[in-house]
């Protein structure tokens, strides 16, 4: 007889589904990371899925455990790194699935550069760099708030986080950037032409360029995400749902109500929920929501109930 879970012990509506992160591959792939738990947070079992979004949906479970995953990132349709809670970082691949221990933190991030490092963010300053294979605790930030990250091939990683923080990678070490400002930045995004934008509480928006801080014309949401798509681009808040910047403005685009991280191939932005996966391809809607009804389920959404 199979070990009783907690999810016996509960009804349906009392299952809470949370979304963490998802990726598209090509085609119809994609991958996305979700949290079941109870009303309190006291327990929970995450998942990893590889999904192809056809006209039937089918996915594939490539991770399951019995706590929280921080964050995921796919640097392909069959290779994953998991961030579960207490800095266990899952790595999994066809060949075969490996974890690692980041003992020190309390980390909240995985994010895969473009070249070959991955990195790993949080709480208490504490950041880690994985370079051929190997993970490296990053020299501490006392008492910095680590949100999110974000760099290219020719331009340095940033981090952007609570109290106005924004920090450069240096080394082995991060260089703090004065701002001038004590905002709570959740999202940084770095662009080919080298200035740096911010988003965050309570309509904190700025774009950061040769030393000067412009703060851009915002709506008083709580920005969550930051992404460049086919040559715009689009800021994810908590409160509105998807917007779109042109020039100092970030005008309202699309009335999703959730907005939180997002990513972005060359077909398609793909915007992460509550529980719902949002898939735009600059002019079309579709997407897809995972739920809980006994086992999981996956089915496609009806983009005209989203604004």
């Amino acid at each position: 007889m199979a070990e009783k879970s907690w999810l016996d012990d509960l009804s349906t509506e009392e299952v809470d589904v949370q979304a963490v992160d998802a990726f598209h591959h090509g085609g119809t792939l994609f991958s996305a990371s979700f949290e079941l738990s109870d009303a309190y947070s006291e327990f929970a079992r995450s998942y990893v899925l590889e999904i192809d979004f056809s006209e039937t949906i089918t996915y594939t479970i490539r991770l399951q455990i019995e706590d929280t995953i921080r964050s995921h990132t796919s640097p392909s349709a069959s290779e994953h790194h998991a961030l579960e809670l207490g800095g266990i970082v899952h790595h999994l691949t066809p060949a075969g699935d490996t974890t690692a221990n980041l003992p020190n933190g309390v980390l909240k991030k995985i994010w895969k550069h473009t070249g070959s490092r991955l990195f790993a963010i949080g709480e208490l300053g504490v950041s880690y760099v994985r370079e051929r294979g190997l993970w490296t605790q990053l020299a501490t930030v006392v008492g910095a708030t680590m949100n999110d990250i974000h760099g290219n091939d020719t331009r340095p990683v940033y981090v952007a986080g609570n109290l106005g923080l924004l920090l450069q990678l240096e080394g082995a070490g991060w260089t703090p950037i004065d701002l001038g400002v004590h905002d709570q930045f959740n999202a940084v995004s770095v662009a080919d032409s080298g200035s740096v934008f911010l988003g965050g509480a309570d309509g904190a928006a700025f774009e950061f360029v040769e030393s000067e801080l412009i703060a851009l014309d915002s709506e008083t949401v709580d920005y969550f995400g930051i992404c460049e798509f086919k040559g715009r681009r689009y800021w994810s808040d908590a409160n509105f749902g998807l917007s779109i910047q042109n020039g100092n403005r970030i005008e309202p685009l699309r009335r999703l109500g959730q907005g939180f991280t997002m990513s972005a191939t060359a077909d398609y932005l793909v915007i992460v929920g509550w529980h719902e996966f949002f898939v735009f391809d600059g002019k079309d809607w579709t997407g897809f929501e995972l739920g809980y009804d006994g086992g999981i389920f996956m089915r496609r959404i009806d983009i005209a109930d989203y604004g």
